[in-house]
């Protein structure tokens, strides 16, 4: 896994044309396909200035859409970010910041304030000093098994949508169009509709990031960029049940077997076999964990010629027995 370190900490949109990456086949939007998100929460926070929101280092990523108003993103050994009336921001997981109506406003954990539950996994905040009015949506989405998909630890610690913009933030700004409307004016079943918003803008962020923002062409996403092995990784999300060889992927897309295999390696950071057995494993985890799937199944479905073969990769690879998944004693 790459560092998120190599990344630039701050990816803003800047927009001058129609987005690229409207193919349905690419290599980004099937990758995209597996990236899952789980356990989202809402909050919405209605606040007046002077006020400042301090938000801890978590295991899941933070959005902040600005409403209403104005506020300000600071973070530990960077310069405060101004958001302006219709940003979009979304942090990375293990990143700490705080948002505030001005730079250097005194802020409070989250955490100590009080708030009102508005519905299972939605809240109302309320806090500040009087003054000018700020509304944010805010909340978090955790990705599912962060470990198992590449891009969690490529991702920058910031990514930041302006809401002034055009072009390559068209499909953005339609999306937050309702969002600002129902934190606005909130209406019955409007968190439900807020954490389904939340689930679709943080996914497409994440694509405008890998199609427009990230500079990296090496490692994992120059994988995904290149045209012979960007292909193989599709296939093997794919077609992970396929009895693929080296030789096999390597023919598929046109490339010697030695060739395929030093590119592939060098850029994914794993062999592509080894690759192979990482995504069927994580795909297994998902199908006994949420799916309640047998053994036989799961085996059947990743192409294991029996049970007890498909067991022996599971506990080699996640450490535990799939049955141990499947009854719930393990969260991988």
């Amino acid at each position: 896994m790459h560092s998120r370190s190599s990344e630039p900490p701050l990816v803003c949109a800047s927009v001058l044309h129609e987005p690229t990456w409207t193919e349905p086949n690419d290599a980004v939007t099937e990758v995209l396909r597996d990236l899952r998100l789980v356990q989202s929460f809402y909050c919405h926070s209605e606040l007046s200035a002077p006020w400042g929101l301090s938000m801890p280092a978590e295991d899941h990523a933070i959005f902040h859409f600005v409403a209403d108003g104005e506020a300000w993103l600071e973070r530990p050994g960077a310069e405060p970010i101004r958001l302006g009336l219709g940003d979009f921001l979304l942090v990375a997981p293990g990143v700490a910041h705080a948002v505030s109506s001005g730079p250097g406003v005194p802020c409070r954990s989250v955490h100590e304030l009080p708030y009102e539950t508005v519905g299972g996994r939605a809240m109302l905040l309320r806090h500040g000093g009087g003054g000018g009015r700020t509304v944010l949506a805010c909340g978090g989405v955790r990705f599912e098994d962060p470990a198992a998909h590449p891009l969690v630890g490529l991702m920058p610690e910031v990514l930041h949508i302006r809401g002034t913009e055009e072009g390559e933030a068209f499909l953005m700004r339609h999306m937050l169009a309702p969002m600002g409307s129902e934190a606005l004016n909130p209406r019955p079943g409007g968190a439900t509709v807020m954490l389904r918003l939340a689930d679709i803008l943080v996914i497409h962020a994440i694509r405008w990031w890998i199609d427009a923002g990230a500079d990296d062409r090496s490692g994992w996403l120059g994988a995904l960029r290149d045209p012979q092995i960007g292909r193989a990784l599709v296939q093997i999300h794919r077609q992970p049940e396929h009895d693929w060889t080296v030789a096999g992927l390597a023919a598929s897309v046109h490339m010697s077997r030695s060739v395929f295999s030093d590119r592939f390696t060098a850029l994914v950071g794993a062999p592509p076999l080894l690759y192979l057995t990482r995504w069927r494993m994580h795909l297994a985890a998902r199908w006994l964990r949420e799916d309640r799937t047998s053994l036989s199944d799961v085996a059947s479905r990743l192409g294991y010629e029996s049970e007890p073969s498909f067991s022996r990769a599971f506990k080699r690879h996640i450490g535990v027995p799939p049955g141990a998944v499947r009854r719930g004693r393990a969260t991988h």
